[in-house]
């Protein structure tokens, strides 16, 4: 999608406003309105002032001025609410766009790539990350344009009335941005180190959880907690720095801004003096003085918001960069009611000094069990990630039926497959929606079937709910041996020609291992079965052995 073809933070992040455009431009035309409204409320306020000082008119004489303040302020009001909600949907629009774009693109990656990367770091990014980005568009992006609206529209005003007040609000505002930009350089590289930081103690933290009942074994949860306890504190030290620039810069402007306003006031109060300009009007500009630099100010309020966006955008940009699936869409479509695998002197090597296979060169039974075994690292999974179309062979040739299958639609392929991983993951939802994972269309009748022939069945009604009992988070409060047989029951539920088990019974206990291999043998009288595995025990019941 060209909406992520950019490299550049700003850039990248102006796409996403692009498609926000809408609220963010009311948002700025009502944020300009009120502006307006501002300088006419000064105005009135400046007459009723002079005539009340000057002319002597009484409460009845100022009473219309009054209501038409009144007014004003009512009306200012509710712009200002309706520019503020016009820029929260900017942003809310924009986090929901963003989110999407990053799940689509993490479904596309080949899964390989992501496994590398840390669950912790990934899920800061799509949840923290986008709700950095949202003060961007919400505050940032509105803000930046009234900094440049409202002063020009207050200017306008000010220099038909007194063209030297006017330049001297001309040439004091530069200073505010100036000291923005000298300051926010400090403050973007304190951003980029402690995104590093908070994902660092994400990853930590959450592997910390995951791992929780093995440090407890190995009675390690109070180091454990020692390390989270030295990140989070050094995160806290860095998030102090950063607030402490976000307040030197907060300190300047306001400085700055005062400045130029008591420069502004003597200026006006000595040409009063001299008669060189009426009340009314010196009021007037003195009233539209402060709110000449609040939209700069208010700038500087969401400055530190821009650098937190830019420190995030970079690291989603990294992520949207990493190479997806080749189009799955590609690739002849078969339909195949039996499969025959044949690999013809397959080669594959991940990397320098990480071997995959060498010149395999086996053919498979179009039913049945075939093992493959071996010692660890001899490439038993990266056979099964080659027949899944995961990974691509360096050398040699991989056919279904006689077909290349570099040349078949992946996802067609992917179809025919049901594959049973070592550790299954199990969903946070009801057993019955586990196993029917493996087959959208399949009814109660054909779950219980499935879960039957997994040797499940009889547990899983024996459970409080039932079908319907809550799994917990990766079925916790599940058995090792149960995960397994329900992942089993998934793949009888799916029904497909080629069934890919990694390690059936890894460390299991005997009988749930027996239980496992009997679901095994069921599963391979009508379909391929391919099983790595290292316990010999298993070999006796397969047709092939590689």
């Amino acid at each position: 999608m060209s909406l992520d073809t950019s490299t550049e933070p700003k850039a990248w992040l102006s796409r996403y406003a692009a498609r926000a455009g809408t609220y963010l431009g009311l948002s700025v035309g009502l944020g300009l309105s009120a502006g307006v409204l501002l300088i006419l409320q000064a105005s009135v306020l400046a007459w009723i002032v002079d005539r009340a000082v000057f002319a002597g008119d009484g409460l009845t004489r100022a009473m219309p001025g009054l209501w038409l303040m009144l007014a004003l302020i009512v009306g200012r009001a509710g712009a200002v609410w309706a520019s503020t909600h016009f820029s929260g949907l900017a942003g809310a629009q924009v986090k929901t766009d963003m989110r999407r774009r990053l799940l689509e693109h993490m479904e596309k990656v080949h899964p390989l790539s992501l496994a590398s990367r840390s669950s912790g770091a990934l899920i800061h990014m799509v949840v923290d990350g986008v709700e950095e980005v949202e003060g961007y568009f919400s505050g940032y992006l509105p803000h930046l344009a009234l900094a440049v609206l409202i002063p020009l529209a207050i200017l306008g005003f000010v220099f038909p009335l007194d063209w030297i007040s006017g330049l001297v609000l001309l040439l004091t505002a530069p200073f505010l941005p100036f000291f923005m930009a000298v300051i926010g350089r400090r403050a973007e590289k304190l951003n980029h180190q402690q995104w590093r930081k908070i994902s660092r103690l994400s990853h930590r933290f959450l592997d910390a959880i995951q791992g929780l009942t093995t440090l407890k074994m190995f009675n390690a949860g109070q180091r454990e907690i020692r390390v989270v306890r030295e990140i989070s504190e050094d995160y806290a030290k860095s998030s102090l720095s950063v607030l402490r620039v976000a307040f030197l810069s907060a300190l300047v402007l306001e400085f700055m801004a005062t400045v130029s306003v008591a420069v502004l006031a003597v200026l006006i109060g000595f040409r009063l003096l001299w008669g060189e300009m009426d009340f009314q009007t010196g009021l007037f500009i003195l009233l539209l003085a402060p709110e000449f630099y609040l939209p700069l100010r208010n700038l500087g309020t969401f400055f530190h918001a821009r650098m937190s966006a830019l420190a995030a955008a970079e690291n989603m940009i990294r992520l949207l960069h990493i190479p997806t699936r080749e189009d799955e869409e590609k690739g002849e479509k078969r339909e195949l009611s039996w499969v025959q695998i044949s690999f013809q002197d397959v080669c594959y090597t991940y990397e320098p000094g990480r071997p995959g296979v060498q010149e395999v060169r086996f053919s498979t039974p179009t039913s049945g069990l075939v093992c493959l075994t071996g010692a660890s690292g001899s490439g038993k999974t990266t056979i099964l990630r080659l027949i899944m179309g995961l990974l691509h062979p360096q050398g040699g040739c991989i056919t279904i039926n006689g077909l290349n299958l570099a040349e078949l639609n992946k996802q067609a392929w992917l179809a025919h497959i049901a594959y049973v991983p070592q550790r299954p993951h199990l969903f946070a939802r009801s057993v019955r929606d586990n196993i029917g994972l493996g087959n959208e269309r399949a009814l109660q009748p054909d779950i219980e079937r499935a879960a039957a022939r997994a040797r499940i069945k009889e547990e899983i009604q024996a459970l409080p709910q039932g079908w319907d009992t809550l799994l917990g988070e990766d079925g916790l409060n599940l058995s090792g041996g149960q995960r397994q047989r329900i992942a089993l029951a998934r793949a009888f539920v799916r029904d497909c020609p080629l069934v890919l088990v990694d390690e059936p019974g890894s460390g299991l206990d005997t009988s749930t291992r027996g239980l496992i291999y009997e679901a095994l043998r069921d599963l391979a009288q009508t379909r391929l079965v391919i099983a790595s595995t290292h316990d010999p025990n298993l070999l006796p019941f397969a047709v092939q052995v590689v």
